[in-house]
């Protein structure tokens, strides 16, 4: 990774960074071609997948912990500390994704108007990637961070958000991009924010 990123409103990202579409669409590509190798004999099966087909859906944010080490069940948290703290990580065991589902992860959007954190830095597995400086971020309404690069958050794979917080308080921070998901049931719960394990 070259560490090269872009903020823009997230509201108008399709709008104002025509590059968003092809590189959600490089990292969906490479995240279902990676599955299907991952899977076999699986298929991809979309949004309702069939027997023998693995499914896709937005990122869930009940496979990774908020700063609390809570599984989310929504991509707001309570950021109850301040200084270089670790806001987000995978749900499983020791920090990974569960097994039977892969992210494609593009960007970071901050969904409040008050920004809580001056930079990230994020880790995937044993990569560890730049800090990001998104001060800049705090003169938009709700911005998004948009990589230069995708990363695939493979399952059983460590993933760890850091940040360094600036003030205690409410923070809703979701990541852009999408998911596949090898067993479907698995994602028809009837309990709305439960584990997906």
């Amino acid at each position: 990774m070259s560490g090269g990123y872009v903020i823009v409103e997230y509201n108008e990202l399709k709008q104002t960074f025509p590059k968003f579409q092809s590189l959600l669409k490089a990292a969906r590509d490479d995240l279902i071609a990676n599955a299907e190798d991952a899977w076999k004999p699986l298929k991809f099966g979309g949004m309702t997948p069939k027997s023998g087909q693995f499914g896709e859906s937005t990122i869930m944010p009940e496979l990774f912990q908020d700063i609390s080490g809570n599984t989310m069940d929504t991509w707001h948290q309570w950021f109850n500390a301040t200084g270089h703290q670790t806001i987000m990580r995978g749900a499983a065991a020791g920090g990974r994704i569960y097994e039977d589902y892969k992210v494609a992860l593009v960007g970071l959007a901050f969904l409040d108007k008050a920004i809580r954190v001056s930079e990230i830095r994020m880790q995937v597995s044993d990569r560890k990637l730049p800090r990001v400086n998104i001060e800049e971020a705090m003169a938009y309404e709700k911005p998004a961070v948009i990589f230069e690069d995708y990363f695939i958050l493979d399952e059983e794979t460590g993933f760890d958000l850091y940040a360094y917080v600036l003030s205690q308080g409410p923070q809703r921070i979701k990541i852009i991009g999408t998911q596949v998901n090898r067993i479907p049931n698995k994602m028809q719960t009837t309990n709305v924010g439960a584990a997906l394990t």
